[in-house]
């Protein structure tokens, strides 16, 4: 992907979730259960906060100490997200992709933070969407080339490192992808603990079928959808609650 397409996806997608505030601040999110729409942004809204500071910092041994800022209660959650959306825009839109940058992963440039947060913006503006009653369907939700990305972000990031290391739980049944609207399959299993991704045609304990849209959600814990099971849904529901 182009890094001018994350960032267009970063814009779009937190302007909407500032609108969605707008429309009711109290809708309860459905795939964030502790979270109204209120919680998601300001969630939202500390993770651009700690991204800004990540990339002021540069390189480091560690993520960069920060002063504790609460995040607001009412209406005062909107503004305050928007201050950081935009905080956070103009900061990826004025740094050099290649620049090197502290990461939790083997990544260590700023690009990977132009990646993570058009992916961290574009599923939780569904999710606020959602709780108002205005999200498409997860099928046709996020363009299919930018979801094709945020699958490969998924499984050879997301679910391989997190802040606190890398992770080693993984389901003990494999699972097939496969992508129904351009290329795209993707075999998932585990070996002591370590996670194995080969992107071919298989046959999995459980595969899921349909749009890159569809799949991403399905691996953001977003639900199935109107995706195609076939094996064992256990297996598949395994799977998607061993997503990031």
């Amino acid at each position: 992907m182009d890094y001018n397409d994350y960032l267009e996806a970063v814009r779009d997608s937190g302007t909407r979730m500032a609108a969605a505030g707008r429309a009711d601040l109290s809708a309860q999110v459905a795939h964030c259960p502790d979270w109204d729409v209120a919680g998601l942004l300001g969630h939202t809204a500390q993770v651009y906060r700690f991204v800004g500071a990540v990339l002021d910092q540069g390189c480091g041994d560690g993520p960069p100490q920060m002063d504790n800022v609460p995040t607001p209660e009412g209406d005062a959650v909107i503004g305050f997200f928007e201050e950081f959306h935009a905080a956070v825009v103009a900061k990826l839109e004025g740094i050099d992709p290649s620049a090197p940058v502290w990461t939790w992963t083997p990544r260590t440039d700023a690009g990977y933070f132009h990646r993570r947060m058009a992916h961290e913006t574009l599923v939780h503006r569904w999710d606020a969407e959602n709780a108002i009653g205005k999200a498409g369907p997860t099928s046709e939700a996020v363009d299919a080339d930018l979801a094709h990305d945020g699958i490969d972000e998924v499984i050879n990031v997301g679910m391989q490192f997190s802040t606190r290391g890398p992770r080693s739980n993984f389901p003990a049944g494999s699972l097939h992808l496969h992508r129904t609207d351009g290329d795209g399959e993707w075999m998932l299993s585990s070996n002591d603990g370590t996670l194995v991704v080969t992107e071919e045609h298989g046959k999995g304990d459980a595969a899921l079928r349909g749009t890159a849209s569809g799949l991403y959600f399905y691996l953001w814990g977003r639900g199935r959808g109107d995706l195609e099971l076939f094996g064992d849904a256990a297996v598949a529901d395994a799977w998607a609650e061993a997503s990031p």
